[in-house]
Parts: C-alpha cells; structure tokens; sequence
C-alpha cells in the first residue's frame, strides 16, 4: 500500500487530534481553508495552475492522477471566468468535501481509523482517531526542523509551513517557550513562498472574516 501523503493529508494529520479524532480547536477556523490552499499548492507544483496577480490559471491540458486534485482543477479549468486564489480557498473550504475526502484516503491508508456514532443519540456524527501515530510524528519533526532549525526548509516543507501557519498550528507543535519565536519564522516563511504566501494570506482573511461575523 502507497502511504504518500500529500500536503493535505499532511496538515489535516497536523489538525486532528491524536485520540479523540476531532479537528483541535486552534485549526476548527481554519482546517477546511488550508485543505483547499494545500490542494491549490499541489496543483501548482505539478504545473497545472499558475498565479498571475491574484488570479489562478488553470493550464488547458493535464491531469494529475489524483481524483481529488482532478476534481478541484477541472473546477478552476471549467470556472466561466477567471478567480482569484481567495475565491478558490473560499470556495472548496466552505464545502467541506475536501475534509471528509481526505480522512477517508487516510483511513485507507491505516493511519487513522474511522468510528462511527450519534450526537445526542440523533445526528449521525465520525471521528478518526489515529492508528499508526509515525506519520504524523514524521510530519511533526519535519515542520519543526523547518521553523527553528538551522537551515533553511525545502520548497515543500515552507509550503507546508505557510499552510501551518495560516491555520494557527504553530502553537501546537511548539512549547510555550518556543511559541512567539516559531510563529514569527513560520511566518516569514510563509511570506517568502509565491503561491504559499498567496494562500497563506487567503487563508488568514477568511478566518478573520469568519471571526468578525460570529462577533458583529
């Protein structure tokens, strides 16, 4: 069995937790925006979309194999006009699809297992606790080399960082010692990626977006 995880699969390892098989409440904002950015940023690696501005160009031709990337690139491919990268992190993270696809593949993978059950015995309610934690943990100890060690991070792990950062999970893979220090390389890290930084910012304005509408 191919246990490969892309970056989304990555960062909702990062957003779950370990036992219980929720979203953590630093990512509950957040989680849904990231999948779709990570998802965007792989499309991007593989050459099939491009940032002009904020604008995302879907190439005319290509695929990538992956159902999931697929589906969301013959979205962009198939959009009347052109979007920008906020519209898109927007748009596939409001849905939701993004999450259940992924904990599915994950669970498939072996690496988290699926439960099922009801909320106030009524509405039909899965959570995935982890099975086998040396994925996520390699994650972990990649993301954190990434941030404080001495060089510099790869063009995936920034990437992967970028979308950490924007999903507020620096502060749960540091202690609270090293938090101030992390969050503020993670986000210059971040910064510094083009279409990480991109969907990094998108990311961070929906949240904020979000917060001010359940607070107004």
């Amino acid at each position: 069995m191919d246990r490969t995880l892309n970056l989304a699969e990555e960062l909702l390892l990062l957003g779950l937790h370990d036992e219980k098989g929720t979203v953590l409440t630093a990512a509950s904002l957040g989680l849904t925006y990231g999948l779709a950015g990570a998802v965007l940023i792989e499309l991007e690696r593989a050459g099939l979309v491009r940032l002009e501005g904020k604008d995302l160009i879907a190439a005319p031709l290509g695929l990538t194999r992956d159902p999931i990337l697929d589906e969301v690139l013959e979205a962009v491919r198939s959009s009347p006009k052109v979007r920008s990268i906020g519209h898109w992190v927007g748009f596939f993270g409001r849905s939701g699809k993004l999450k259940k696809w992924f904990l599915t593949r994950l669970a498939d993978k072996g690496i988290v297992t699926r439960e099922e059950g009801r909320f106030l015995g009524i509405f039909p309610t899965s959570r995935y606790p982890q099975l086998d934690p040396r994925p996520e943990a390699g994650v972990r100890d990649r993301v954190r080399s990434g941030i404080m060690g001495v060089a510099s991070p790869g063009e995936r792990e920034a990437a992967l960082i970028g979308l950490v950062h924007a999903c507020d999970l620096v502060g749960v893979l540091f202690e609270k010692g090293e938090r101030r220090e992390a969050k503020a390389k993670a986000k210059e890290i971040a910064r510094r990626q083009p279409i990480g930084g991109a969907v990094a910012r998108a990311i961070e304005a929906v949240r904020a977006a979000v917060i001010a509408a359940a607070t107004s």
